[in-house]
């Protein structure tokens, strides 16, 4: 212990030392402090000779730079495949691409048609046309047609958290013959390049090969990214089955025991089913009214056709001539016509669109009797 003392106290009688050094912040970037920062830091030596303050001995200061981080990522930007319809122009699928780094990069895209794989869970099957890429200028994530911009590379992208991310929208034709389940898949790349002048792609970024402190260091984390996407076809097939019962005849018999004779009340019933996974919408039913039948006015709740929309509910109208009074049924000489549009009109008749099952069906209803 007495050893131990002795050596203490000739410590404090040499110097007391701290050693102090620069503490700094980082900024809000992707991965922290910009490119091509110096990092200055230096120690203070504090001490004392006799319980008494000396001037403080300064050590030289060391200097190095923050290396330039290239990093970057590629994402479809709604997880799911990009529904579409066969023949199909200019269908939208989304991207975005994030500049991760830690500097301000130019990125060049280029798009793939997949000719194999699948995506999503679909497998490729068909081929999209006519591939554009086309950069979001506004950055609402939605692509307008005239405001964005159709260019093959990102221009000046910040590392800046919050203004690092772009979307890319990829826009596609979709084949004429394309069915039900058909996919196109495709790929979207970037690639790094350094920030070169406002407006154009700047030279391909490259990992630098030497490692100095002075000098400012490339180094690649990711310098390619990709994303993949699905364009998957949903077409509307329709199914139209018509059956036909005597209701009733001259004889009094009504159904099952009417019978097909001449002044006989026929009814007929046409089914539309769509059986595809797209809905089918402004559908228009004809039907041609035989010579040696006469249509039967006034048998659904005093008019003509009855229509079982497709949530079940049931709506009739009036087959005048030329549908002058809008309600989507209209008799042309011997042809029945019934409309179903998309909207609901003022008559209520719409069955709206024929999507999935279980409402994909709709029912139209008529009678004529036996000349």
């Amino acid at each position: 212990m007495c050893a131990f003392n002795k050596s203490l106290k000739r410590l404090l009688a040499t110097g007391l030392v701290a050693f102090f050094g620069v503490v700094y912040s980082t900024s809000a970037l992707a991965v922290g402090t910009a490119a091509d920062t110096d990092i200055n830091n230096f120690a203070t030596v504090d001490f004392k000779v006799g319980g008494v303050d000396q001037t403080a001995v300064p050590s030289n200061t060391t200097t190095f730079k923050v290396d330039q981080v290239v990093d970057l990522t590629v994402a479809e930007a709604d997880g799911v495949d990009t529904n579409v319809s066969p023949a199909e122009t200019g269908a939208v699928a989304r991207f975005t691409v994030t500049n991760t780094g830690n500097a301000t990069q130019d990125f060049n895209l280029s798009v793939a048609d997949l000719t194999s794989g699948s995506v999503f869970g679909n497998p490729d099957s068909i081929q999209a046309d006519a591939l554009t890429i086309v950069i979001d200028a506004n950055g609402n994530g939605v692509y307008d047609a005239g405001t964005d911009l159709v260019q093959t590379f990102i221009d000046e992208l910040s590392a800046v958290s919050g203004s690092n991310q772009v979307y890319v929208f990829v826009l596609a034709d979709i084949p004429v013959d394309a069915v039900d389940g058909d996919a196109a898949n495709i790929q979207l790349t970037a690639t790094a390049h350094k920030a070169g002048a406002a407006g154009s792609l700047g030279a391909v970024e490259a990992e630098s090969g030497v490692n100095d402190d002075a000098g400012l260091q490339i180094v690649f984390s990711n310098n390619t990214g990709t994303a993949d996407d699905s364009y998957l076809v949903g077409a509307a097939t329709l199914d139209a089955v018509k059956t036909s019962q005597v209701v009733s005849d001259p004889l009094l018999n009504t159904f099952p025991a009417a019978l097909a004779i001449p002044g006989a009340i026929v009814e007929y019933a046409i089914t539309i089913t769509n059986n595809g996974g797209a809905p089918a919408t402004e559908l228009v039913i004809s039907d041609v009214i035989q010579s040696d039948l006469t249509f039967e006015t006034g048998n659904y709740s005093s008019e003509d056709v009855e229509i079982t929309k497709r949530d079940g509910t049931v709506v009739t109208c009036t087959a005048d001539t030329g549908d002058s009074d809008g309600d989507g049924c209209g008799l042309a000489g011997s042809t029945l016509t019934v409309s179903i549009p998309t909207a609901v009109d003022s008559d209520g008749i719409s069955v709206l669109a024929l999507a999935n099952a279980p409402q994909n069906e709709v029912v139209i209803k008529f009678q004529v009797s036996i000349n």
